[in-house]
């Protein structure tokens, strides 16, 4: 798989993420590369079926900026709605979209593994 297929899958609005990168595409691809192992989304993972909400709340909010920044807009969207329920203290709300943010990263990861 090349870093442009990434854009189908785990990128889908190419034209606005590129443009935050100022048109650098391998400075994209270097972040994207990066990402499985970003502090913030291995917390999120290890501590998505613990009850610290504060925690959670701040690392969800944190993801949702990275995720907003690189395109990354499942895993966006997962953790907008994560950070929402918790500060609405709708903690079943939050721990039904946890599993959706974990899956959306897993995803970003599974196809950054398939880089060549």
């Amino acid at each position: 798989m090349t870093f442009d297929d990434i854009f189908e899958t785990i990128i889908p609005n190419r034209d606005e993420t590129v443009k935050r990168f100022s048109g650098n595409m391998a400075l994209l691809e270097k972040f994207v590369r990066k990402f499985p192992g970003d502090e913030n989304w291995l917390k999120l993972k290890a501590t998505a079926n613990d009850d610290n909400w504060s925690e959670m709340e701040m690392t969800a909010h944190t993801l949702k900026g990275y995720a907003g920044n690189m395109g990354f807009a499942k895993l966006y969207d997962a953790c907008c709605e994560v950070v929402k329920a918790i500060r609405e203290k709708d903690f079943a709300k939050a721990k039904e979209f946890l599993p959706v943010a974990v899956a959306a990263g897993e995803e970003i990861e599974a196809f950054v593994s398939q880089l060549a």
